[in-house]
C-alpha cells in the first residue's frame, strides 16, 4: 500500500515536469544593415523552410514555438544575401545582420560631340567609408563591385573634357550608367524667346564681329572656344531685337543662355466698304482689345506690334463684322478689311394716284422680281445701307412706277411710297372712235341726200 502511494507520487511528478517542458517559448529576432546597423523592415523570416513573418518597421520580429526542438531560422530580403542559422531552443533573442549583395556598376563614358567613347578617364566611385577608383578602357568603361541598396557618388575627369559628377542609387540589380562628356574648350550658346521661352532657330551668332555659326532646331549651336579670355558677343535675328555683350568666358562657362525680346515691326490697317470707299471711326479689335480707330483715309496704324500672329476684327455700326488674323512678319506691311453693310427694313407702299392701296403688284429690286403687295399694299425687304436701289411696281390695268431708294445708317425702319396710273382703256376709246367716225357718216349721208331733193324741185318749177 504504501509503495503503491510512492509510485502515484512518482508518476504525477513526471506529468508535471512533462507538462512543463513543452510550454511554448518566445524569441524576438532583430533585422538590422551589417553596414550601418540600421533596421530592415519588410524582411522575411523562414522557420524551419516555412515562411513565418515579416519584419515590421523596427525590424522586429516575434516568434513563438515549443522549446523542445532548435529552430532552423533563414532570413530573407530584397538587396541582401540570405541569412541561415540554426538557433538553439532557449534562445530569447536574435541579433541578425544582413549582409548587402555583392554587385557590379558599370560607367560608360561619351563625348558629347562625337558619340566617340572615351578612353583614360579617372572614374571614382565612393560611398560611406569606401572609395574605388578606375580609369576607361578602350571602350571608354569601368566596371566596380559595389554593395546592394547603396548611394554612390560618381566624379570623373578626363584630358581636355570637362569634370562630371553624380549619384547612383543600387538597388538590388547590376546597372550601368553613361555620361556624356563636354571638351573642355566646347562652349554652347542657347538662346530662347523672352516672351514664349521657346527656342529661336536660324538665329545668327558673331563672335567679336565674326559670324560663327546659327542656332539649331532647339535654339543651340556648340563652337570652340578657348577660356580665360574677353570676347564680344553678338546676337542677330530678323525680327528681334540684336544683344551685344562683352563678358569672360572661363573655365566655369559651359553655356552662354540668352533671351531676346522680339523688335517692333508695325502694321497699317485699312477698312473700305463693298464700294470701295474708305470707312472712318471703324474700331479695331487686335486680340479682343480696342487698339484704334480709322481715320478719313480708312486707316489705322500700330506701330508697336512684334512679329507673330494676330486676331483682328474691325467693328462699325451699319456693317457687318470682319474679322481675320494677321500675320505680320515684315516692316510696316498693309493689312486691307473690306466691311460690307448691314440690311434694314424697308416697307413699300403702293398706291394709285387716288391714294387707293394697290394689292398684289409686283415689285422688283434693280431688276429682280422679288414678290408682290400684300392686301394692304405693302411689301417688306431688307435693304443694305447706303446702297442706292431702282424699286420698280407694275400691275395690269396700271402703268409701271419706278424709284431710287437709299437706307442710309441710322434709319433701320425705312418706309417708301410707290404712285402708280392707270393705264387707257383701249377697249373703250376704241368704242368711242367707231361711234364717232359712224355718226359723221351719218351726217355726211343726210347732207348730200339734202342736196338731190333740192335740185330736183327746182326743175320741176321751171317747167
Amino acid at each position: 500500500m504504501y509503495s503503491q502511494r510512492h509510485r502515484f507520487l512518482f508518476s504525477l511528478l513526471c506529468l508535471i515536469l512533462l507538462c512543463s517542458s513543452v510550454q511554448a517559448t518566445n524569441l524576438q529576432i532583430y533585422v538590422q544593415d551589417s553596414i550601418d546597423n540600421t533596421s530592415i523592415p519588410q524582411a522575411t523570416v523562414y522557420l524551419n523552410g516555412a515562411n513565418y513573418a515579416r519584419a515590421n518597421n523596427l525590424g522586429q520580429v516575434y516568434l513563438t514555438h515549443s522549446g523542445l526542438n532548435d529552430l532552423n531560422i533563414q532570413v530573407s530580403m530584397t538587396g541582401y544575401d540570405d541569412w541561415k542559422r540554426l538557433v538553439s531552443r532557449n534562445e530569447t533573442s536574435l541579433l541578425v545582420n544582413l549582409s548587402r549583395k555583392s554587385l557590379t556598376l558599370k560607367v560608360s563614358l561619351y563625348d558629347s560631340d562625337t558619340l566617340v567613347p572615351v578612353s583614360g578617364a579617372f572614374v571614382n566611385v565612393s560611398a560611406v567609408n569606401m572609395t574605388l577608383q578606375k580609369q576607361t578602357d578602350l571602350s571608354g568603361s569601368a566596371a566596380f563591385g559595389v554593395k546592394a541598396a547603396t548611394l554612390y557618388t560618381v566624379d570623373i575627369e578626363a584630358p581636355n573634357y570637362q569634370p562630371r559628377h553624380g549619384t547612383v542609387d543600387m538597388a538590388s540589380e547590376n546597372r550601368e550608367v553613361q555620361y556624356w562628356l563636354l571638351s573642355g574648350n566646347r562652349f554652347a550658346i542657347e538662346i530662347k524667346d523672352k516672351d514664349g521661352k521657346a527656342p529661336v532657330p536660324d538665329t545668327e551668332v558673331r563672335i567679336d564681329s565674326v559670324l560663327v555659326g546659327k542656332t539649331d532646331a532647339k535654339g543651340r549651336l556648340v563652337i570652340p572656344l578657348t577660356r580665360g579670355k574677353t570676347y564680344l558677343l553678338e546676337i542677330r535675328k530678323t525680327g528681334y531685337q540684336t544683344v551685344t555683350e562683352s563678358r569672360i568666358i572661363s573655365e566655369a562657362d559651359a553655356i552662354y543662355a540668352v533671351e531676346i525680346s522680339k523688335a517692333p515691326i508695325g502694321a497699317f490697317i485699312y477698312v473700305f466698304d463693298e464700294n470701295h470707299a474708305a470707312i472712318n471711326d471703324a474700331n479695331v479689335y487686335i486680340n479682343g482689345n480696342l487698339s484704334g480707330t480709322t481715320n478719313q483715309y480708312g486707316r489705322s496704324t500700330f506701330p508697336s506690334l512684334v512679329s507673330g500672329s494676330y486676331p483682328v476684327e474691325i467693328r462699325k455700326t451699319g456693317y457687318v463684322t470682319a474679322s481675320r488674323t494677321i500675320q505680320v512678319s515684315n516692316t510696316s506691311e498693309d493689312y486691307t478689311f473690306v466691311m460690307t453693310f448691314e440690311n434694314a427694313d424697308l416697307t413699300l407702299f403702293v398706291q394709285d394716284n387716288e391714294q387707293k392701296i394697290v394689292p398684289n403688284a409686283s415689285i422688283s429690286i434693280d431688276g429682280n422680281t422679288l414678290g408682290v403687295t400684300d392686301v394692304h399694299g405693302q411689301y417688306r425687304t431688307n435693304l443694305k445701307f447706303n446702297t442706292i436701289y431702282n424699286i420698280t411696281a407694275s400691275k395690269d390695268g396700271y402703268q409701271p412706277a419706278s424709284i431710287q431708294k437709299q437706307v442710309v445708317q441710322g434709319n433701320a425702319t425705312a418706309t417708301a411710297t410707290i404712285t402708280l396710273q392707270k393705264s387707257l382703256d383701249w377697249g373703250l376709246i376704241t368704242i368711242i372712235a367707231a361711234g364717232v367716225v359712224g355718226v359723221l357718216v351719218l351726217f355726211a349721208v343726210i347732207r348730200m341726200m339734202g342736196h338731190r331733193k333740192r335740185r330736183h324741185t327746182i326743175r320741176r318749177n321751171d317747167i
